[in-house]
C-alpha cells in the first residue's frame, strides 16, 4: 500500500496538484444532466474503452461527482464523497491484470491529496485514501 501511495503522490506532484481552498466566492456552473459544480475546478474528462466517456467534477456540496456513458447515453451523476478543495486529477494505472485501472485525486481534508482507485469501469471505487497524512505513514 505504501508503494501505491508513493506512486500516486509522485503523479500528483507531476500533474501540478496544488493545495487550494474552496474559492470564497465560488461561481456555480451547470454540467449536463443537471449537475451543478464549482466553476473554478472545472470538469475532468476521461475516455473509457470502446469510445465511452466519463466526467468528474466538484459539486456545490464540495463532493466529487461522476457520470459516464453507456451506448452513448449519459448516466445520472453519482457522488463519490468529499470534501474536495481542488480540481480532480486522474492517473491511469494500467497493469496486466487491470488494464483500465485509474486513481482520481484532489486536495481534501487537512489540505492533503486524497485519492480513490477503480480497477475497471463498472467496478466499485476504493474508499478515500490520504496520500501523505502523518497517521497513514
Amino acid at each position: 500500500m505504501k508503494k501505491l501511495k508513493a506512486v500516486i503522490l509522485a503523479a500528483a506532484a507531476v500533474a501540478g496538484l496544488t493545495v487550494a481552498a474552496t474559492p470564497a466566492q465560488a461561481s456555480t456552473c451547470e454540467a449536463g444532466g443537471g449537475g451543478l459544480y464549482i466553476c473554478e475546478y472545472g470538469v475532468t474528462k476521461h475516455a473509457l474503452p470502446g469510445g465511452e466517456k466519463e466526467q468528474f467534477l466538484v459539486g456545490t456540496d464540495n463532493a466529487m461527482w461522476t457520470r459516464f456513458t453507456t451506448a452513448g447515453k449519459w448516466s445520472s451523476w453519482v457522488s463519490l464523497g468529499g470534501p474536495v478543495k481542488s480540481k480532480i486529477s486522474i492517473q491511469e494505472r494500467p497493469d496486466p491484470d487491470h488494464p483500465y485501472a485509474i486513481t482520481i485525486y484532489a486536495t481534501g481534508q487537512w489540505d492533503k491529496a486524497w485519492g480513490r482507485t477503480r480497477l475497471a469501469p463498472g467496478l466499485e471505487w476504493t474508499p478515500f485514501d490520504c496520500l501523505k497524512c502523518p497517521e497513514a505513514e
